[in-house]
């Protein structure tokens, strides 16, 4: 700023935390109270994430038609220090009556009797994790460790990738909090399984292994134990088998989940035509092996116990003032 304007003082932190920041803050909240002004109906989406500080924060948007066209605006980010209740979620929701001009909504705000629909994409991601798999995953998670960690085997795993003819794709870790993590990651390992398979085999690999020990030293007890990439010897056939079947019958969660998710337009009305198709691909065939029925099985269970009520409700009653649920 100097170099623009020797003259130019830039507002010291006080100003901007106290004065600024605040008055822009109005500005803006003015602007959605007139914007809301004549709206009936909005749909609210509120959802909590943590920072990588690991500090929590709660935001809450507002959805609402105007003038045939679809706006949004986030009403509210704020930090939170207690337990994510339903009468402490009800208060951070309750930030609605600071931007409310009708009475009708300044009621509903008041009492909460809020309609609540459960974030679809969330409910989709949260079946698709199954504990009948994890063990069966968990080696498949290793293999995939075993190359991330190391830059020798990642490097003999790309030279593999070249040698069979394999696109250059980076191998895909799961993350429990990111949608849809499971499923890419079994996809992409079936993808390069050939090239995971022939870096394990190289001799390179096996000289590194052989020198992976790690010593724990516990009191007077020492344990010696190998590390994850030893691990990666009991990934079969059968598992890549049970990987390829899995991405089959988990592919169409990953599909319904990117047709709702979209910040631009409403989904709601997808929900039971997807809803009706999941119904119907996990359906459990004579063919179907018993790795399959098992999953088709847990996923269906959890899935017709989300969204058994509240798909009725908003089937035969069109008077909701709200929808809440976490963002999509």
């Amino acid at each position: 700023t100097t170099a623009l304007n020797p003259s130019y003082h830039p507002p010291s932190r006080g100003t901007l935390s106290n004065t600024l920041i605040p008055s822009w803050y109005e500005v803006e909240r003015k602007k959605i109270i007139d914007d809301l002004t004549g709206v009936s109906k909005v749909s609210l989406t509120s959802d909590g994430w943590t920072s990588i500080t690991q500090d929590h924060h709660v935001m809450v948007t507002v959805h609402y038609v105007k003038e045939d066209k679809l706006k949004q605006n986030v009403l509210t980010t704020q930090a939170v220090y207690v337990s994510q209740t339903g009468p402490v979620v009800a208060e951070e929701i309750e930030v609605i009556q600071e931007f409310d001009n009708a009475a009708n909504m300044e009621v509903a705000a008041r009492q909460l009797q809020i309609r609540k629909l459960g974030c679809f994409a969330h409910t989709l991601n949260l079946a698709a994790h199954i504990p009948a798999i994890s063990k069966w995953s968990a080696r498949i998670r290793d293999a995939i460790v075993w190359i991330k960690r190391s830059s020798i085997v990642k490097s003999i795993f790309e030279e593999k990738q070249h040698l069979l003819g394999l696109p250059s794709h980076s191998v895909v870790l799961d993350v429990k909090t990111r949608w849809n993590s499971l499923f890419l990651m079994v996809e992409r390992f079936v993808e390069q399984y050939p090239a995971i398979q022939a870096a394990f085999l190289d001799a390179r690999t096996k000289r590194l292994m052989k020198r992976d020990l790690v010593i724990h030293s516990f009191g007077f007890h020492i344990s010696i134990r190998r590390t994850s990439r030893f691990k990666l010897e009991k990934v079969t056939e059968d598992d890549l088998s049970k990987a390829e079947e899995f991405v089959i019958v988990i592919r169409i969660l990953y599909t319904s989940t990117l047709c709702v998710s979209s910040d631009r337009h409403a989904t709601c009305g997808q929900i039971l035509p997807i809803f009706e198709k999941l119904e119907d691909h996990f359906s459990i065939r004579e063919e179907d092996s018993h790795f399959v029925a098992t999953i088709k099985e847990k996923v269906w269970s959890d899935l017709s116990k989300c969204y058994q009520v509240p798909i009725k409700t908003t089937h035969h009653h069109n008077n909701n003032s709200f929808i809440a649920g976490c963002c999509l």
